[in-house]
Formats: structure tokens, C-alpha cells, sequence
């Protein structure tokens, strides 16, 4: 009897203890980066119209520190990975070059990685920004018709000389635009290059909780 009473005792004093917090603690919310923060990045590698190919890998590095509450979660040198989702070639003549982008994850500098969703708000010098995530180049077309014009011109001229005719110099300028255009229609449009040091802006489509 006297030893089922105590094991009775022993066993009420391993059972689950009721967990006391104190009257003044207080529990720290969570740092959450709100959905909309513009992270200023800058390239890490190198992606262009003419090599880059859907799939390959895109790093920046974040240049600017984003905080919560006065405090650091985004430090300035963290990475952010992310790809090459479509790629298209400025055309023959006119067309522009497009690249879109796609950022999925952010490595801190602690070696945390956590799941991202961002787009590509913002690019400088490279071509302009086109929907979401996407970089357009340069139009070339004004481009092209002068160059065109110019070779007529000097071509037409020196087949008039030539020719001393009028009409030698009306062959003459129609040979000048044909070479003038076959010039042009073998050479594409400005290509889009995102070299190191490039800077960027993404922008984040939901929050973030590093």
C-alpha cells in the first residue's frame, strides 16, 4: 500500500508542468518586409539577348539595406538568385530586344535562404522596363533609314561621276539604296546587355518574413 502511494506521488510529480510567463514579458512580433518594398540590387553576373538562353541563372546583390521598425532584416550584400525565364533578339531592321526576368530567392548573409516573389520594376541604362519583369531595348529604326539614306546618297553620286549621265546617276542611287538596305537587313537591332554592377530595382509582389 505504502509503496503504490508512492509511486502515485512520484508519477503526479513527472506530469506536464503548467508553463508561467510573467506579467511584464512581452513576445516580439515577427519582421515581416511588406509586399511593394523596392530592393535596390545590382548584377552580379552577366545575361544578354545574344548569349543568354531561358533557364540561366541571374544573382544581384542587394546595395541598399531595407529595414523594419528601425531594425536592419535585408542587409546590404545579401544575394537574391534568380533566372532567365524568355529571351527574344532585336529583329532585322526594326524590332526591339526583350529579356524578362524571373527573382525567387534571397540568401542572407547568414546563409538563410528564404522563398522570394519579385518583379522587375526598375533598370538603369540597359533598355527599358516593359510589363512585368521584362527589359526592352533601343529601337534602332531611325537608325536604319539614315544609314540607308546615306549609302544611297554617296553611292548615287559616285555613279552619276561615273556615268556622266543623269541616268547613270538615277542607276547609280538605285544601287546605293539596295546596298544601303542589304547592310542594314544583316545587322540586328541594339542588343540588351546586363553586365556586373548593372543596377536594378525588384519590387516585392508579397511580403517577406526573413
Amino acid at each position: 500500500m505504502i509503496q503504490t502511494l508512492i509511486l502515485a506521488l512520484l508519477l503526479q510529480g513527472a506530469g506536464p508542468k503548467k508553463l508561467e510567463v510573467a506579467a511584464d514579458a512581452t513576445i516580439k512580433p515577427p519582421l515581416v518586409v511588406a509586399a511593394g518594398t523596392r530592393v535596390a540590387v545590382a548584377m552580379v553576373n552577366t545575361v544578354s539577348t545574344k548569349n543568354s538562353k531561358d533557364g540561366d541563372s541571374v544573382y544581384v546583390r542587394t546595395t541598399f539595406p531595407i529595414t523594419v521598425n528601425n531594425e536592419i532584416v535585408i542587409p546590404v550584400g545579401s544575394h537574391i538568385q534568380g533566372k532567365v525565364v524568355d529571351v527574344a533578339r532585336p529583329g532585322r531592321v526594326k524590332g526591339k530586344g526583350e529579356m524578362t526576368l524571373s527573382f525567387h530567392t534571397l540568401i542572407l548573409p547568414s546563409g538563410l535562404n528564404i522563398p522570394l516573389y519579385g518583379t522587375l520594376a526598375s533598370v538603369a541604362g540597359a533598355g527599358t522596363r516593359k510589363g512585368e519583369s521584362t527589359v526592352e531595348g533601343d529601337s534602332t529604326k531611325g537608325e536604319d533609314a539614315g544609314q540607308v539614306a546615306t549609302t544611297a546618297a554617296t553611292i548615287g553620286v559616285l555613279g552619276g561621276v561615273g556615268g556622266r549621265s543623269v541616268k547613270s546617276a538615277g542607276v547609280g542611287a538605285a544601287a546605293g539604296g539596295a546596298i544601303g538596305l542589304a547592310t542594314v537587313l544583316l545587322t540586328r537591332g541594339k542588343e540588351i546587355t546586363l553586365s556586373p554592377g548593372t543596377t536594378l530595382e525588384i519590387v516585392l509582389d508579397r511580403p517577406l518574413e526573413p
